[in-house]
């Protein structure tokens, strides 16, 4: 067994299972067109309790837009929404729109299905209506999975729009509005827990991360064992051959670890800690430190003088590998951290103790281990920067 054949399939053994709490599970929502097209005509809603006002509106006509390039833009000025429509035009006959969008000038006709499907709603119909009144028209197919062999009838023409590509643009404005979070932490709560259900938990495990598997072990030679007849004992064989490998691959990892934070505390003893005492006024960089054990030993605290926000504890940390893990997603002390979609465990974390905030710096570990010029002034940059902030920033 190759160490490439571990490094291919890390990534994708080491997806945890494990969702936990979700409002949309609990409730079993999500199950059903009319559940979500009530969640998305609120999301829609200008007026909506999620005090949002129009945010959702645009990310979801620029999304309308974006599908057919090369025509005119629909607008977004003054849409309102409503549900359940009936797009049919001849009396007694039933065609059920799920949402419609419109304003004096433009109609959207949405249909919400599963998959990219029309499942027997006309499409025609659907056109028809949208461009009642002399109004530019479209017809938009909403659905959590897109596959275009499904589309007939005319439902190939239609704009597609998935819930993941959606509620990824709007958690990316909301995850970094503070002010909004505060001010409206149970819509937020809502937003973040659609985004784990439609957005993060797709990336479990799919169909394509089984494939990434597979194939895993045909680019390392390692396919061969799917062609045993016992199957069970070939797969038992196969764990524990990957269990001494991860043995090895661990060890190495721990001593890698030791010498980063030596490397990383040599940088900041030299070059950061003159470039900061050059740069500070009343402020001074008197120590630098390695005092944690456990979890929080890859750490490099900075001690210094002449702030009283500095006086019971170091006032930055550098934080990398474990720790920085640690502090990002389960040490509660924390406030402010990087938002999972972006956050990058190959980079040295910037601490400030006071107001409670973890950034993420441009200094990559590969690059302490190749060893840091006295010259690059990167996290002496991003340190200042980081003092200057405001609390809470």
């Amino acid at each position: 067994m190759t160490d490439e054949l571990i490094t291919e399939l890390l990534p994708i053994l080491g997806r945890s299972l494990d969702v936990g709490f979700n409002v949309f599970d609990v409730m079993h929502h999500g199950t059903h067109e009319k559940q979500l097209s009530n969640v998305f005509g609120w999301l829609l809603d200008v007026g909506g309790t999620h005090n949002l006002g129009d945010q959702f509106l645009r990310i979801f006509v620029d999304e309308t837009n974006r599908t057919r390039p090369g025509h005119t833009p629909l607008p977004f000025e003054g849409l309102r929404v409503q549900q359940e429509v009936n797009t049919a035009s001849d009396t007694g006959e039933v065609d059920i729109a799920d949402l419609v969008l419109e304003n004096n000038t433009a109609r959207l006709v949405i249909e919400n299905y599963f998959t990219s499907d029309g499942h027997g709603h006309s499409y025609a119909t659907y056109l028809q209506y949208s461009r009642q009144g002399g109004r530019r028209g479209a017809v938009v197919l909403l659905c959590r999975d897109e596959d275009r062999n499904r589309l007939s009838q005319g439902w190939e023409d239609s704009h597609i729009l998935t819930y993941r590509a959606l509620i990824a643009r709007l958690y990316a404005v909301v995850c970094d509005d503070v002010l909004y979070q505060q001010q409206n932490p149970d819509a937020y709560s809502f937003i973040h827990q659609m985004h784990r259900k439609f957005v993060r938990e797709r990336s479990l495990v799919e169909d394509r991360d089984v494939l990434k598997f597979v194939t895993a072990l045909s680019h390392t030679g390692e396919a061969a064992r799917y062609g045993f007849l016992r199957q069970e004992k070939v797969a038992e064989q196969f764990a524990s051959d990957i269990a001494v490998q991860a043995r090895q691959r661990f060890v190495e990892g721990r001593e890698l670890l030791q010498r980063l934070k030596a490397l990383l505390r040599a940088f900041s003893e030299g070059p950061l800690k003159e470039q900061l005492n050059a740069t500070l006024d009343l402020a001074q960089v008197h120590k630098v430190s390695m005092t944690y054990a456990g979890i929080y030993q890859w750490t490099i605290n900075l001690e210094m003088d002449g702030l009283p926000s500095a006086a019971d504890q170091p006032l930055i940390q550098l934080k990398f590998g474990p720790t920085a893990w640690f502090a990002n997603v389960q040490d509660e002390y924390w406030k402010y951290r990087v938002e999972p979609e972006y956050v990058d465990y190959s980079k040295v974390f910037i601490a400030r103790t006071d107001t409670r905030t973890l950034r993420q710096s441009s200094v990559r570990l590969q690059e302490i281990l190749d060893g840091l010029e006295s010259s690059d002034s990167r996290l002496h940059d991003e340190i200042i920067e980081s003092l200057a902030a405001e609390p809470g920033f």
